[in-house]
């Protein structure tokens, strides 16, 4: 992988100013049923909140058990998607096998299981009368992975921090000033430097540089033996719980791709502290000084021991996508990709009590929603202007591998892709007066979605929460990556209901349900926050139905050329 992002095309201003909000002169295309949004259609509303929960219900079942890659409920998901789709008169995009036209888009994976028994420890000051040994927990204190099937079961290396491990011309930042790292253990941050107002990178808003992907992928690139990054709540944007509950099941990663590293991992912030403390260093010292531009790798008196022995297989993993021809197809042809990843964290059966990983918000309500546009957009078919690909993404939990294989192999011209529409997180607390698109303020999409926004009759606002970086977290930086400008739909924070605070509800689900055994299906869901990101999808689609050019990433953006 480069180590700078793969950004899109240069155009023209013309072109740039032409997209946001020129378009043809049709009427917009209705975005509720007719009668208004309590009437059903002659076929039913198949965006009321029920026929939204009936989606949900059935995802999120335990008879799905929880929808791991490679599991029995994730072909259980991928086989309702399929039915929707051609109940709804979905066209298929694929090949099978035998050269039937399928809804399927198979691709290889290779798994690694976590050796349950693995184990990480640092000797310090070795051999001399200061020598001091960490022997960590697995879980409690470090989780550790691998893709290699070469390593041995025991790997010794020196221990190096290396700061945020980013390297960037862009930004002028450079942590490594030369520093062979190849056979090393790297110690890294995790986020960027001057994550904050008027910082470094991209202010507050964190970039794929601070995310743990792209700690992992540098340290493989440059053949250090390993990477540790140091969890800290606030830089991670999420607890130990998520690192100890992701990184303790089977992680996926693409056959082919060059695999350098022995393993890599995460170790908590109180570890770090002690380690750093008997090696010379004070933890929060070192983490001002790799805030500098002159920060450079320091070799720590530590020896890394890491004992682990994954066991690997390989699992074939299934995309689902249809499309929607338009019925009164635009000039130039345009493609709008509408997504959202069915795949979850599966189960636990190490656990006592509840085992299930159910994934309702993450992401079922999402594939509801999807699903329920997908009928929805079918029957007015006759009115769209763009041809509409529908795709249930798979493997997003495991590195978006999913919609990466799909942006990498779209079965249409990716020049005629013009924007991903992606469903994540979707809304189930009740419906907002304000709405905004993460990811938009990088390209055109941003007029889009807020032309969009009018039309659905909502408020939108800039985006919040962009020091977590979620842009990077999710299947539309698949696309990004690739030239396509995304977006991730997300309510706003004004909730329609004075007496609900749904940046309340939705800052709590962050905290304390995302990748738990507590994201389940509650009574007290109101699935009209859902509805109300169904309709705003759906005018996102008729806008760029009658807009006059392909949107394009914006100057500054990463993705542009």
């Amino acid at each position: 992988m480069k180590l700078e992002l793969a950004p899109f095309a240069k155009t023209s201003a013309l072109a740039l100013a032409a997209v946001c909000l020129v378009a043809c002169p049709a009427k917009p295309v209705p975005t509720t049923p007719a009668g208004g949004s309590g009437a059903a259609s002659p076929r039913g509303d198949t965006l009321s909140p029920a026929a939204i929960k009936r989606h949900l219900d059935y995802l999120a079942s335990d008879k799905l058990g929880g929808r791991a890659v490679g599991s029995p409920g994730i072909a259980l998901a991928a086989r309702y998607h399929e039915t929707i789709f051609r109940a709804a008169g979905l066209a298929p995009l694929f090949r099978d096998a035998a050269g039937k036209p399928s809804y399927r888009q198979p691709f290889a994976l290779r798994g690694s299981r976590p050796d349950p028994g693995a184990k990480l420890s640092f000797k310090v000051h070795e051999g001399s009368a200061r020598e001091q040994r960490f022997e960590l927990r697995r879980l409690d204190d470090f989780t550790l992975g691998g893709y290699r099937e070469d390593c041995g079961a025991l790997e010794r290396a020196e221990l190096l921090y290396a700061g945020y491990l980013i390297t960037s011309k862009a930004h002028d930042w450079d942590d490594l000033k030369g520093a062979d790292v190849r056979g090393k253990v790297l110690l890294v941050e995790v986020n960027e430097p001057g994550n904050e107002p008027g910082g470094i990178f991209e202010g507050e808003a964190m970039t794929y540089f601070g995310r743990w992907t792209y700690k992992f992928e540098r340290a493989n690139a440059l053949g250090a033996k390993g990477v540790l990054i140091i969890h800290e709540r606030k830089g991670a944007s999420y607890g130990w719980d998520v690192v100890r509950n992701s990184w303790s099941k089977e992680s996926f990663f693409l056959p082919g791709e060059a695999q350098r590293s022995c393993f890599h991992g995460w170790i908590t912030r109180d570890v770090a502290v002690k380690l750093l403390s008997a090696a010379g260093h004070d933890r929060d010292a070192l983490f001002r000084r790799a805030g500098r531009k002159d920060f450079k790798p320091i070799a720590l008196p530590v020896a890394v021991e890491a004992r682990q022995q994954p066991t690997f297989r390989t699992v074939t993993a299934e995309n689902v996508a249809g499309v929607i021809r338009a019925g009164k197809p635009a000039t130039p042809h345009r493609t709008v990709v509408l997504s959202a990843h069915f795949d979850h964290l599966g189960r636990d059966a190490s656990r006592q009590g509840d085992q299930i990983f159910n994934g309702a918000v993450d992401n079922s309500a999402a594939s509801a929603v999807m699903l329920a546009l997908a009928q929805h957009l079918a029957q007015r078919r006759a009115q769209l202007a763009s041809d509409v690909i529908v795709l249930g993404a798979t493997a997003e939990e495991v590195g978006l591998l999913g919609s990466r294989y799909f942006a990498s192999h779209p079965p249409v011209a990716r020049e005629t892709l013009w924007a991903n529409v992606n469903l994540e997180l979707t809304n189930v607390w009740g419906p907002t007066r304000d709405v905004f698109a993460i990811g938009a303020s990088q390209s055109d999409l941003d007029g889009v979605c807020r032309a969009a926004a009018k039309q659905a009759g909502l408020d939108y606002v800039a985006e919040r929460g962009r020091e977590h970086g979620f842009f990077y977290r999710s299947d539309q930086l698949s696309f990004a990556r690739v030239g396509v400008p995304g977006v991730w739909l997300h309510e706003g924070p004004t909730s329609k209901d004075p007496k609900v605070d749904i940046a309340a509800r939705r800052q709590h689900f962050r905290k304390s349900v995302y990748h738990t055994v507590g994201d389940e299906v509650k009574a007290d869901f109101d699935l009209r926050g859902a509805q109300q990101i169904a309709r705003w999808a759906a005018a996102i689609i008729d806008v760029l139905g009658r807009a006059s050019a392909r949107p394009r990433f914006k100057e500054g953006s990463a993705f542009r050329r």
